[in-house]
């Protein structure tokens, strides 16, 4: 393991710690039917177990479908109605039995896997669905949109997300230095993502590179050594409308490339870190930033030039 860097897997403990720094996401109660009371029906109920499924259900057509949500599932607008089933950490099993769902979505990675034993144990169907590329996102619409009524329109929306990758990837040269790039998903403890999540494709799709890529994690821990030892040329960091600079901290440290230069954003995290097809809304933000103050930079010493 590198100095500086602690490695967090997904689940319980620290783990936990990351779901909720990502995603500002997600025990069996006593007396609980050993199966679900759901009767057979060619149309599902449907329950997510985390936020960025929520909409990946509704990108495939599932908003009629959908019995039931965790909290922070914010969108579309229509999931913010969704009867609430739990949180990061726990599920409200009796709530679901309640609701008569016949099917669960679930995180790989992020869902315990104690909670997806116990809704199988209850005839529940647990989908698991694994997210570490952008071509991911567009396989998982098209999967779930077996769920819907009308499968065509999940089939529809992958292939617009799909040729929306492509428009972006036929704007980028095809070799060239990459800017460097640093996310912080929080200061304290200080996090970043590492080369498991998909946020290594968007920031390629904008000619950028994640100067923590090398880690073998889909988030970590660092320590301030490690990242000005990787002097990146911009840092980013997730931060809702109105509150304090997140990245305020870093414009001391004069050494640091991305400070000399004041290349420091705030990003909405829902855009940029949650898989879902709003990724590449965060990306065409993300690209013009660097292009106008990075790539267009009017002092010399902060252009970056990739040719």
């Amino acid at each position: 393991m590198k100095p500086g860097v602690a490695v967090v897997l997904a689940g319980l403990g620290l783990g936990a710690l990351v779901l909720v720094l990502l995603l500002r996401l997600q025990t069996p109660e006593a007396g609980l039917p050993s199966q679900a009371t759901a009767e057979p029906s060619v149309q599902p109920k449907i329950v997510s177990l985390a936020p960025h499924l929520t909409e990946l259900a509704f990108d495939a057509g599932l908003g009629e479908r959908m019995a039931g949500a965790v909290e922070w599932s914010d969108y579309p607008p229509a999931a913010h109605t969704l009867p609430r089933i739990g949180d990061a950490f726990r599920f409200d099993l009796e709530r679901i039995v309640r609701l008569r769902a016949s099917h669960a979505l679930a995180w790989a990675g992020g869902t315990p896997s104690q909670a997806i034993d116990e809704l199988r144990a209850l005839g529940i169907e647990v989908r698991v669905i694994s997210i570490r590329t952008l071509d991911d996102i567009a396989m998982t619409i098209e999967t779930l949109g077996s769920l819907a009524a009308e499968p065509a329109t999940a089939a529809a929306r992958a292939k617009a997300f799909r040729d929306r990758v492509a428009s972006f990837k036929a704007a980028q040269p095809a070799s060239g230095a990459k800017i460097p790039v640093f996310y912080q998903v929080s200061e304290k403890p200080l996090f970043t993502l590492g080369g498991r999540h998909v946020i290594n494709q968007v920031f390629e799709l904008c000619g950028a590179r994640n100067v923590f890529a090398d880690l073998d994690a889909e988030a970590a821990s660092v320590d301030l050594e490690a990242v000005l030892a990787r002097n990146p040329a911009a840092m980013i960091a997730g931060a809702a409308a109105g509150q304090p600079d997140p990245l305020a901290h870093w414009h001391r440290y004069r050494g640091l490339r991305a400070a000399r230069c004041g290349h420091f954003s705030a990003v909405d995290p829902d855009l940029l870190v949650r898989p879902t097809a709003r990724l590449l809304d965060g990306a065409a933000r993300l690209c013009d930033w660097l292009d106008t103050n990075i790539r267009q930079a009017q002092d010399p010493a902060c252009a970056f030039d990739d040719h």
